[in-house]
């Protein structure tokens, strides 16, 4: 459905295209010179943020997120919105399927105000919308990024999910990939900014400072995850270093226990009436001074740390 000239100022028209029928197409291609290749890309939803230029225009697809995904979608196209830039001298086209927030939010800002004065100015409130619709999808990332910091370092659990560290790694490569995409495109967009480069710097300061949020929430999730690991081998390592112990302490006692619990007659101080006390005073200070070995080198307390 084609809403007809959804922002009009005196020099450039807006006009916006939710739900693409195939008369859409048909009229965008007559009546706006929308070329067909262009418009067969639009109805792609695999596609991501790529620019093109033509003799009829600039073409400049992105994607939005959705607010309404779960952090649990595995794919670009559960986890963001396609939308497509068809731009003249004259006027700004935008192609999407689903309602978008941005969009609206950047229609009715301008519908009461005078601004923007020029086409650029419109395009680059659009393009900013889009991109800081990343903006809370990254917050709640370092959010969840604490939580697992916290169950890691205060909690202390062995055990975490692997279905949300899934989740969780599969997000921020999606969203690195977009961004990435989205500064490449705007990159090869600059010549359609050469009177106005402020504004393509502005763009790309924003995603470029979207992607090092992300990518720091990446980096020190990775360095988090190593430390758990670590700290897994090390409670390993104490479970092992304690049984170790214990298994040193018991073994002198297993030996003369075994040793004179064979079927033997003519054994030491086995018809003795003191054998008893003896060996059980030897076998004592046998597991006395193995405890003080082991406390003296440390290993009674490395194991409870």
């Amino acid at each position: 459905m084609i809403t007809e000239k959804l922002l009009t100022k005196k020099n450039f028209t807006w006009v916006d295209v939710q739900e693409p029928q195939p008369e859409d197409f048909e009229r965008l291609n007559s009546e706006f010179s929308l070329p067909y290749l262009l418009a067969q890309d639009c109805l792609r939803p695999e596609h991501l943020p790529k620019y093109e230029e033509s003799e009829a225009g600039h073409f400049l697809m992105m994607r939005s997120y959705d607010s309404e995904s779960s952090h649990n979608d595995p794919s670009i196209q559960e986890l963001t919105r396609k939308i497509a830039l068809f731009i003249t001298p004259d006027r700004l086209i935008t192609i999407h399927r689903v309602d978008l927030a941005c969009l609206e939010a950047v229609a009715e800002k301008n519908k009461k105000s005078d601004l923007p004065k020029t086409l650029h100015s419109l395009i680059h409130q659009v393009i900013i919308s889009v991109i800081r619709t990343y903006e809370r999808p990254i917050v709640n990332l370092q959010e969840l990024y604490d939580e697992f910091e916290h169950e890691i370092l205060v909690k202390k659990n062995e055990h975490l999910s692997t279905i949300r560290i899934y989740h969780f790694r599969r997000q921020i490569f999606l969203l690195k990939r977009i961004l990435k995409q989205t500064n490449d495109a705007l990159y090869r967009f600059k010549d359609f900014w050469e009177e106005y480069p402020s504004m393509l710097q502005d763009l790309r300061e924003n995603v470029d400072q979207l992607y090092f949020q992300i990518d720091e929430v990446s980096d020190n999730f990775e360095h988090l995850f190593q430390l758990h690991i670590s700290l897994n081998d090390q409670r390993a390592n104490d479970v092992m270093k304690i049984l170790t112990v214990f298994s040193s302490i018991l073994l002198p006692l297993n030996f003369i226990a075994s040793f004179y619990g064979m079927n033997f007659h003519f054994l030491p101080g086995l018809q003795s009436k003191n054998a008893l006390m003896i060996l059980s005073i030897v076998m004592l200070i046998v597991t006395l001074t193995a405890v003080w070995f082991f406390r003296r080198r440390g290993w009674f307390n490395t194991a409870r740390e």
